[in-house]
């Protein structure tokens, strides 16, 4: 009887040892695949407009204290081939309790999408020039290798350009123009969540501090991410920006937002 306790009790620390060994190397891995200290990631944004879009001024009168606006409801598929340019590009820096980011996204749009009728029906096109971007810094209050969570503050600038072309003899004529860009003070929160060493869920969210550039911004990023090695990595999601623009000086106000694909190194 005896002899049988001893069996069982050998199978019983072998299975334990053989738990701690898969947990202690699931843990290893874990650390090799998260620890890392900065990233780069250029991405795409599937943009979509939907808000309100203020007329540019015409030659004959450049100045327009208070332009008309038009509301406009536009997916990426409405607009995918009016896109004369486009850059994103986002980052970060992770230390042991500091951390850093920023992310820039750029577009430059001239599409009968974002026209009113009434100036299609007089050969005239908007052309509409975003570009945007933050830069955070903060402190990382949790870390462990299943879930993280970072408080930031920083800066958002935003700029939007919007011009009227008409098409004479096949050459572009500007007619009016207009630019105004704009500087938010911002705080954010970053999550992190890893259930497993190739899979990430990562979300965002900022908000703007009302009053001292726009009425108010805010935006928040939600994507899941696949590791394909330690330093290589691809990502799929949502982002959404929402932007609030005194009326007397607003070019578009409203939310710019549509799904976002990326890749990335971390090393």
């Amino acid at each position: 009887m005896k002899w049988y306790y001893a069996k069982g009790l050998a199978l019983l620390l072998f299975l334990l040892c053989s738990i701690l060994s898969i947990r202690s190397q699931e843990t290893k891995d874990s650390i090799l695949w998260n620890d890392w200290n900065f990233r780069v990631s250029p991405y795409f944004w599937f943009i979509g407009l939907e808000g309100d879009i203020y007329r540019p001024p015409t030659i004959v009168n450049p100045i327009e204290p208070a332009p008309p606006k038009y509301g406009v409801d536009v997916g990426f598929k409405d607009i995918q081939n009016s896109i004369k340019f486009a850059l994103m590009l986002a980052g970060q820096y992770r230390g042991e309790r500091l951390v850093a980011q920023f992310n820039f996204s750029s577009i430059i749009l001239e599409s009968e999408a974002i026209t009113p009728l009434e100036l299609l029906l007089q050969d005239n096109i908007v052309r509409l020039t975003y570009f945007g971007g933050d830069l955070e810094a903060g402190y990382r209050f949790i870390r462990n290798p299943k879930f993280e969570l970072d408080g930031l503050a920083g800066l958002k600038f935003f700029y939007f350009g919007i011009d009227l072309s008409t098409n004479v003899t096949g050459n572009v004529e500007v007619v009016g123009a207009r630019d105004k860009g704009w500087v938010d003070p911002i705080l954010g929160v970053n999550l992190r969540y890893y259930p497993h060493r190739k899979i990430s869920f990562l979300g965002y969210g900022d908000a703007g501090i009302p009053g001292i550039g726009s009425d108010f911004s805010g935006q928040f990023i939600a994507v899941t991410q696949y590791h394909f090695t330690p330093a290589f990595y691809a990502s799929a999601g949502y982002r959404s920006y929402y932007i609030k623009i005194p009326e007397k000086e607003a070019i578009f106000s409203g939310t710019l937002k549509g799904w976002i694909v990326r890749v990335g190194f971390q090393f």
